[in-house]
């Protein structure tokens, strides 16, 4: 009786993980695209003239109520001493240079480039979103919004994601 059990059981181990194996290989195949993005596993890029945003997010957003109408920003967006074109080509070069972050969209016309950065230890990538504003021939703005649209999400670690961007971007603006 007891081998009768330990065999059902046995073979009840084994279709649970070969269902689980079947499961993983369809993800990785391709079929589980839905858990990131809309029906076809597309993200869309950040609208900043129409995100809704406010102190209960858990991501982090610098951007001027001139910009982000719908949105209470946790800061204005960030001033930078170089014109819109060489803070463009800042946030190009500085993004070719990390491992961990691929250009998921690029609007050249609204100056905006939407990253995906996965660090390590980081199931789901997080988005930076960053849109170059200019003043004048001298100087310009970024926004900036770092949210995770999949997984554990937290203010502080977008925040210190924010905050490490900006010092390295700043640093390279002086350089020039």
């Amino acid at each position: 009786m007891i081998e009768k059990i330990r065999s059902y059981l046995l073979m009840l181990s084994f279709i649970v993980i070969a269902g689980g194996l079947m499961l993983y290989m369809y993800v990785l195949a391709g079929g589980g695209d839905t858990l990131f993005g809309d029906g076809d596993g597309t993200l869309a890029p950040v609208d900043f003239e129409t995100l809704t945003y406010d102190a209960e997010n858990k991501g982090y957003l610098l951007c001027d109520a001139s910009l982000c109408t719908n949105a209470e920003a946790d800061g204005g967006a960030e001033i930078f001493t170089v014109n819109a074109g060489q803070l463009r080509q800042l946030i190009a070069d500085f993004s070719d240079t990390l491992t961990t972050t691929e250009t998921h969209n690029f609007d050249f016309i609204k100056n905006q480039f939407d990253f995906l950065e996965r660090l390590p230890g980081e199931t789901f990538p997080t988005v930076i979103a960053l849109r170059v504003l200019p003043i004048n021939a001298f100087s310009s703005k970024l926004a900036v919004y770092a949210y995770k649209p999949v997984g554990t999400n937290s203010r502080e670690s977008n925040l210190q994601r924010v905050e490490r961007w900006m010092a390295n971007l700043q640093e390279r603006a002086a350089a020039l």
